[in-house]
């Protein structure tokens, strides 16, 4: 089994809800793939994720598996702040890391919806970044209101691009994680939880959901001429200083 390989096989098997089918968890795979090749032995990088929603776990298959290679260092988001147990009076958008000490910036949880200041905390990735090292960023594009009140903003890529490139970013290049049929089977899925079924019937629905529902429509997903750029649920955001 190739790297690639058996990072995937890590991958889908310690994600929650990951399927191999769904073309939103294949483009994030690999785009943690892409920084995974960036992260070569000698370089640094930070991860930044978020400990809700079982992400603080997730953190575990990222320095065991993909960034195993290079310096490894981490921080948690949560409650709109970066976590600092050793200074918490601090600003809570900045990095608790000094400028310029990392090769790769990485976000292996969805943390932008969660961040009031957006520009500010985009600047402190590009602050605690070398010159030339880069940035792999997850933001949402179409996502539902969650982790409330700590939700914020929906980004299109233009306004990330924006936000960058005012940020000192050189190089960026956004990539949608999906088109329009993936985002309606993925919406599909919470529109049955909302209709307050008995259990049993909600059972049912998600064997169809799971078996007939994703299949079909990641299926037509693969089609898409472009236009569900627009409907797409993330941005990929990869950028170099």
């Amino acid at each position: 089994m190739d790297d690639k390989e058996s990072l995937a096989e890590a991958f889908f098997r310690r994600t929650p809800k990951a399927r191999k089918i769904n073309p939103i968890f294949r483009a994030f795979f690999d785009f943690m793939y892409e920084a995974h090749r960036a992260a070569r032995p000698g370089t640094r990088l930070l991860n930044i994720y978020a400990s809700w929603d079982l992400s603080h776990e997730r953190e575990e298959l990222y320095r065991e598996k993909f960034f195993d290679a290079c310096e490894y260092d981490a921080v948690d988001f949560r409650e709109d702040r970066f976590i600092d147990e050793k200074h918490p009076e601090k600003n809570p958008h900045e990095i608790p890391f000094p400028s310029a000490r990392f090769d790769i910036v990485v976000t292996t949880k969805y943390i932008m919806e969660h961040v009031s200041e957006p520009q500010k905390v985009v600047d402190e990735f590009c602050r605690v970044l070398k010159p030339g090292g880069e940035a792999f960023i997850v933001a949402p594009h179409i996502r539902r209101q969650h982790q409330k009140p700590w939700d914020f903003y929906r980004y299109t890529e233009f306004a990330l691009e924006h936000l960058f490139r005012k940020a000192g970013f050189r190089e960026i290049t956004i990539t949608p994680t999906n088109g329009f049929m993936a985002t309606v089977a993925y919406y599909a899925y919470f529109f049955e939880r909302g209709l307050g079924l008995p259990r049993w019937l909600e059972r049912i629905f998600d064997l169809v959901h799971a078996w007939i529902i994703e299949p079909v429509f990641y299926t037509l997903d693969r089609l898409d001429n472009g236009y569900g750029r627009d409907m797409t649920l993330y941005f990929l955001v990869r950028a170099k200083k």
